[in-house]
């Protein structure tokens, strides 16, 4: 069955950095159907700047990847406003992406049950990609905590490379690990660090951005960094 992504463009203020069980519960109040699908990934949203542990959505954008006969599921959402936390964000009408096969694919986190150090996950992710018939590999990113239904849960931000199209293919539909509704294990093409020269302006020596300037997935305007 093809796996598609559906992208919303999204238009809000400030939701939680951390809101991925929000946007699921959001979600789930517009579509009933949304719990059971279990071939459902979906992903934090995009917006333009991070403050504090805040995200400004501005002119943002919301991922949601399906297989392609579940589109009419989430086609209610165009011009939905969802609350998020404190904040509002109003989606407009998707677009629809096929899936691209890279070499190298990276996850803002993966979670796993009873994975809570840098041993256990690694064993996790070896033993899963297994079970998945996917070889690949692994650098494990940095720890992350996040709020599901007020318990913290503690995952990894994850880049596996060297793949082959049927692998990078098989972890982008399936994802890794669990939670993929509320946005852990979902993968994006892994994109290139961005070299940026300090110059000197006026004596003051311009640093390099920091690190949500960076573009973290394809076909994301350049404005839509953050998340």
């Amino acid at each position: 069955m093809s796996v598609i992504d559906l992208v919303f463009p999204a238009r809000g203020g400030m939701v939680p950095l951390d809101h991925g069980y929000a946007l699921f519960s959001a979600l789930s109040h517009r579509l009933p159907g949304l719990h059971e699908r279990r071939d459902v990934g979906l992903f934090n949203l995009r917006g333009t700047r991070a403050e504090g542990r805040s995200l400004w959505v501005g002119h943002g954008s919301m991922r949601v990847r399906c297989p392609i006969e579940a589109v009419p599921l989430f086609l209610p959402l165009t011009n939905a406003a969802l609350v998020i936390s404190e904040g509002v964000v109003t989606l407009g009408a998707p677009k629809v992406f096929s899936l691209e096969a890279p070499a190298s694919l990276s996850a803002r986190v993966v979670t796993f049950k009873h994975a809570i150090d840098d041993a256990s996950f690694r064993s996790a992710v070896h033993k899963f990609l297994g079970e998945m018939s996917c070889e690949g590999r692994m650098s494990v990113g940095r720890r992350r905590v996040v709020t599901i239904a007020g318990k913290k849960v503690i995952g990894y931000g994850l880049t596996l490379s060297g793949l082959s199209r049927e692998s990078s293919l098989r972890l982008q539909a399936q994802g890794l690990g669990g939670r993929r509704h509320m946005g852990c294990g979902v993968f994006l093409p892994t994109m290139p660090r961005v070299a940026v020269k300090p110059r000197v302006e006026q004596g003051l020596r311009q640093e390099v951005p920091p690190t949500w300037l960076l573009a973290m997935g394809p076909r994301v305007e350049r404005r839509q960094l953050v998340g």
